[in-house]
């Protein structure tokens, strides 16, 4: 089969399940891993839709988040140096708040490591297996309806515990960052949660991927008067520099 007959097979697949891994296409097409990943680089580069990861790809929709286990593994040297700059934030003794983001997930490895004692409050079944076990942290989990999707507890049971919870520090993510409607999300339910964590905290750090920039999702969680910083991967242009200051949001690049 010609690469391009294999590239149009690729696209369709993704138009239908919205991702893929190389093993199961190297198998499909009888070629190498290689020339999957070859033929994933190129469509990504051509069809802005489409994200190379580890592993595989998968089609952004403008209603959904990616599987949690292509989240996981994308990116993960960006969410690695995010996480090491706001667990500079982090003190012995704080009350956190942690949602069910990846990016968030790589944080609570630091925290699991840091031997600080800490109260953490989070809806993240990740976050949970990260430090349930740590003697110096007390956790507190909220119950709710668990999603697959997001690896995490949602619905109307965990915004009434939230709503009676208050903490020091929140470090949240989002699906979009849009400089008319500040943080969006893709599910409404995680918004919800999202909002209900960083308006019960003191402070609040976003942790954003540089690709989020300019993206807006369906559901709001927060303009950004009610943010104090946000953590990134890489330096945005002038515009973003002068929409952070407009608001007084501290920006922190993690390179």
């Amino acid at each position: 089969m010609l690469s391009v007959d294999r590239a149009n097979n690729i696209k369709q697949i993704l138009s239908k399940q919205n991702s893929v891994t190389v093993s199961e296409l190297s198998l499909m097409f009888g070629v190498s891993g290689e020339t999957i990943r070859r033929d994933l680089q190129k469509l990504s580069s051509e069809d802005p839709m489409i994200v190379r990861v580890h592993g595989g790809a998968y089609r952004l929709t403008p209603d959904g988040d990616p599987p949690y286990n292509f989240r996981q593994s994308s990116r993960i040297e960006e969410k690695k140096r995010i996480a090491a700059k706001c667990f500079e934030k982090i003190s012995d003794g704080d009350f956190l708040f942690l949602d069910s983001s990846t990016t968030t997930l790589y944080l609570s490895k630091l925290i699991a490591a840091s031997g600080y004692n800490l109260t953490v409050i989070t809806n993240s079944l990740g976050v949970l297996n990260e430090l349930c076990s740590r003697e110096s942290i007390r956790m507190i989990a909220l119950g709710g309806k668990y999603t697959d999707k997001s690896h995490s507890f949602v619905g109307g049971n965990t915004l009434s515990e939230l709503s009676g919870l208050f903490a020091g520090k929140a470090f949240v993510s989002c699906s979009g960052l849009d400089m008319t409607f500040g943080l969006t999300h893709n599910n409404e339910e995680e918004a919800a949660i999202r909002k209900a964590m960083l308006m019960n905290s003191k402070e609040r750090y976003m942790l954003i991927d540089s690709n989020k920039f300019g993206r807006c999702k369906t559901h709001g969680i927060i303009p950004m008067d009610n943010v104090d910083a946000v953590f990134t991967d890489s330096l945005p242009d002038d515009r973003w520099l002068n929409f952070f200051a407009k608001y007084g949001v501290e920006l922190h690049i993690c390179e």
